[in-house]
C-alpha cells in the first residue's frame, strides 16, 4: 500500500475520512486531536475556563520559542531570561512550556524540537516546533478544579497529562496535543496527629492508629519545601534528595527512594492516605481501609495512571543523629604509563567499593557514588578517572564505628592509588549531627537541567554482591557500560528486607544498591544519531545490567528496575518495573479508569494503546498484509483512498 511520505522515524496513525466497517470500532476508541471536529470550540474552552476560575492557560509554546528571530514568538527580553535561566531547575518548574529535560520537549516521530538556538550543535536544525509541549494547561487551585479538568477532558476525549515540576526521566510529564493538569501551585503543607489519635480514612480500631506526627502535602509540594517544613518541627521525612522533585506525584507513586531509605524505607512505604481525583471526576480518599486496592496501587504502581493525586499524608520520623562520610579518589592517566593501567586501577576501586556494600548496608549506610572516567581535571591539568561517594549513617553517633568499617578500603587505597599526602585519595568523617541538619538545608538553587539524554537502571541484589564472583560480575558489567559511553551513578537507598504490602517491585526488598546509567547527545544532533544512542541504552546497556541477576534455568530476571529512573523503551518493562504485581495492577487500572482517561508510557495499561496513547491498539501486526501503524492493524481494503486524517 502507498502511504504519504513522512520521516522514516514517523509513527503516524492514519485514519480514513470515509470510515469503513473495519475502522469504526477503532475510531470509537480514539482520543480527539486539534484538527478534528470533536475538538472543543473556542466557546467550549471559554466556558471551561470560567469553571476553573480563569485558571486555563492557552497557546503554550516551548520556552525557547522566544529566541527564534523572524518568528511571531520572538521576544528579546524573554529570550534573555530563557538563556540566563535555561538550566535552572526552579525556574523550569515555573514554566508551563518546559520540563526539566529537553529530551521530553521534543517529538522525534515528526522530528520536532525547539532547542535554545545558542546551544544547537548543528546550526541547520534551527526551527522551533511545538514538539511534545501541550498547548493547554489548567493551573488548579484545588481538587475541584482538577475534577472539572478531568471531566472536561473525558467529555471531549482530550488526552490528559499531569505535571508538577516536570522532573521526570521518562517524559511522562509531556504529551503532545493534551490538556495538562499542572499541579505545581498546590503547595499547602499541614501537620496532623498532634495528640496521637489520627486514623486514615475509614479506619477503625487501634490497629490503624498513627502514633507519630503526620504531614499532609499538596500535589505541588517539592522535596526541599517538605523537608524544610518537617525539620522545623524537629522531625524527619523520607522524601528524596533532589530539591525540585515533586513529592506527591510520580515520585511517591513510583516508590520513591531517598537517603533515609535504608533506615525508614521507600517514600511510598510512609504514606497513610491519599486524596485522588478519579477518571470520572469524583474526589475520593484512598487508605488501608477506604479504596484499599487503589491505595495499594498508588504506593509504587506508577504515576499518572489511576487518577490525579491531590494530596498525601505521610509519616514523619524522629530526629536521630547521623554521621556523614565522603571520599574522593583520583586516578590520573599518565602519558608514559602502560595503556589501560589507570583504567584497570579505577575498576579495582569500584570492585573494592562494592565488596563492602553488604557491610555498609548492615551499619545503616545510605548515599550516592559516582563513576567518572576520562575526566579533564583543570588543576593540575590532567585527565583522570574519578570515584566520588557520600554516605549517610542515620541513627548512628559513633564515628569510630564508621571509621572502622571503612578502614580496609582506606588501607587498600593507600597501597593501590596513593596516600592522603599524594592528594589522590581524600576522605572525611564528619561529627555526628541531627538529621534535620541534612534535611533542612537542601539547596534552593539547582542548576544543570535542560539537558538532552536518557537513562536506564537496575536494582542489584544482596545475593549478587555477597560473593567475590558476584562483585566481579557487577564490576565487569559497569566497565562494559562505561566503555559504551554511559555515565554511572550508584545509590545505596534500598529499604531493607522487611516486607511492605504495596505495588513497589519486590526487588526493592532484595536489593543492596541501585545503579543508574545515563547517556546523552547534543542539541541539534540528528535524529538518526539519537536513535543510535537510544539503541545503545535499550539493547546493550540495560540488558547488560539485567544479566547480573538472571535465572538461566527459568530464563527470567530475578530483580528489576526503578520505574522513575528507567529506560522508557525497556524491553519487557511490565516485569522489570513491577514483576509479579503487574497483573493485579492492570486489574486496578481497568477498575478505576476503564476508558483510559489517564495514560503515559511506559505505565500500567499503556500497552493497550498506540505509542502516543491516541487510539486503542487491540491487535498487533504479524505480517498478514496489514500495516502496523501506532500499534493498530489497518487492512489495505479499509483505507479510504487518498484522503487521510493524521493524528500525531
Amino acid at each position: 500500500m502507498q502511504l504519504p511520505k513522512t520521516s522514516v522515524f514517523a509513527t503516524l496513525l492514519l485514519l480514513p475520512l470515509t470510515v469503513t466497517v473495519g475502522t469504526v470500532e477503532s475510531l470509537k476508541q480514539c482520543k480527539c486531536q486539534p484538527h478534528l471536529p470533536c475538538w472543543p470550540s473556542k466557546s467550549d474552552w471559554q466556558k471551561f475556563n470560567s469553571t476553573v476560575g480563569g485558571m486555563l492557560i492557552a497557546d503554550i509554546r516551548p520556552i525557547s520559542s522566544a529566541c527564534y528571530k523572524g518568528t511571531p514568538d520572538y521576544n528579546k527580553a524573554r529570550c534573555d531570561e530563557v538563556t540566563k535561566k535555561f538550566d535552572d531547575s526552579f525556574w523550569r518548574s515555573n514554566q508551563p512550556g518546559a520540563v526539566q529535560h529537553t529530551t521530553w520537549e521534543s517529538y522525534p516521530p515528526l522530528e520536532e524540537t525547539c532547542y535554545l538556538p545558542s546551544l544547537i550543535s548543528n546550526k541547520t536544525q534551527g526551527q522551533c516546533k511545538q514538539g511534545s509541549v501541550p498547548q493547554y494547561a489548567v493551573r488548579p487551585r484545588n481538587a475541584k478544579d482538577i475534577s472539572a479538568a478531568v471531566k472536561f477532558a473525558a467529555k471531549h476525549k482530550i488526552p490528559v497529562v499531569i505535571k508538577n515540576t516536570g522532573h521526570d526521566f521518562l517524559g511522562r510529564a509531556s504529551r503532545r496535543n493534551a490538556l495538562m493538569v499542572w499541579t505545581h501551585f498546590m503547595r499547602d503543607i499541614s501537620f496532623k496527629n498532634r495528640y496521637g489519635r489520627w486514623k486514615p480514612a475509614g479506619c477503625k480500631g487501634d490497629k490503624y492508629k498513627e502514633n507519630g506526627l503526620l504531614v499532609k502535602a499538596g500535589a505541588g509540594v517539592m522535596v526541599f519545601e517538605l523537608a524544610k517544613a518537617v525539620s522545623k518541627k524537629g522531625r524527619t521525612v523520607a522524601a528524596g534528595a533532589a530539591s525540585t522533585v515533586g513529592v506527591v506525584g510520580g515520585f511517591i507513586q513510583g516508590g520513591g527512594h531517598s537517603a533515609l531509605g535504608v533506615w525508614k524505607g521507600l517514600a511510598s512505604d510512609n504514606v497513610v492516605e491519599f486524596e485522588v481525583v478519579l477518571a470520572d471526576g469524583s474526589i475520593v480518599k484512598a487508605s488501608a481501609c477506604t479504596n484499599p486496592d487503589l491505595f495499594w496501587a498508588l504506593r509504587g504502581g506508577g504515576g499518572s495512571t489511576y487518577g490525579v493525586v491531590t494530596s498525601a499524608v505521610l509519616r514523619t520520623h524522629e530526629n536521630v543523629s547521623y554521621v556523614q562520610y565522603a571520599i574522593n579518589v583520583t586516578i590520573p592517566i599518565l602519558p608514559n604509563e602502560t595503556p589501560g593501567t589507570a583504567n584497570n586501577t579505577f575498576w579495582e576501586v569500584v570492585n573494592m567499593w562494592h565488596s563492602m556494600a553488604i557491610e555498609v548496608n548492615k551499619l545503616g549506610g545510605s548515599g550516592y557514588y559516582f563513576l567518572v572516567t576520562n575526566y579533564p581535571v583543570p588543576e593540575p591539568k590532567m585527565t583522570a578517572h574519578i570515584f566520588a561517594a557520600s554516605l549517610l549513617f542515620f541513627g548512628q553517633k559513633d564515628t569510630k564505628k564508621v571509621g572502622k568499617l571503612l578502614k580496609p578500603l582506606h588501607d587498600w587505597l593507600y597501597k593501590t592509588v596513593g596516600t592522603l599526602e599524594s592528594g589522590l585519595v581524600s576522605w572525611q568523617i564528619s561529627p555526628a549531627a541531627p538529621a534535620t541538619d541534612y534535611l533542612g538545608t537542601l539547596p534552593t538553587t539547582v542548576g544543570g537541567q535542560g539537558e538532552t539524554g536518557i537513562s536506564g537502571s537496575r536494582l542489584l541484589s544482596r545475593e549478587l554482591l555477597s560473593t567475590p564472583s558476584g562483585v566481579k560480575k557487577s564490576t565487569d558489567a559497569l566497565r562494559d557500560i562505561d566503555y559504551l559511553g554511559g555515565f554511572i551513578l550508584g545509590l545505596y537507598v534500598t529499604p531493607g528486607p522487611k516486607p511492605v504490602d504495596s505495588a513497589a517491585h519486590s526487588a526493592w526488598r532484595k536489593a543492596v544498591t541501585h545503579i543508574v546509567v545515563a547517556i546523552g547527545w547534543q542539541p541539534g544532533d540528528s535524529f538518526e544519531r539519537q536513535v543510535e544512542i537510544k539503541n545503545l541504552m535499550t539493547n546493550f546497556m540495560v540488558p547488560r545490567l539485567k544479566s547480573l541477576d538472571f535465572d538461566t534455568k527459568t530464563g527470567k530476571q530475578t530483580m528489576g528496575a526503578y520505574v522513575n529512573e528507567a529506560d522508557k523503551e525497556e524491553l519487557n518493562w511490565q516485569d522489570s518495573f513491577w514483576g509479579e504485581k503487574y497483573g493485579r495492577l492492570k486489574k486496578i487500572k481497568t477498575k478505576y479508569d476503564p476508558h483510559g482517561v489517564f495514560w503515559c508510557r511506559p505505565c500500567v495499561g499503556s500497552e493497550d494503546w498506540d505509542l502516543d496513547g491516541i487510539c486503542k491498539a487491540p491487535r498487533q501486526a504479524t505480517g498478514t498484509g496489514g500495516c502496523r501503524i501506532q500499534g493498530t492493524m489497518v487492512q489495505p481494503e479499509n483505507i479510504g483512498g487518498e484522503d487521510w486524517v493524521f493524528i500525531v
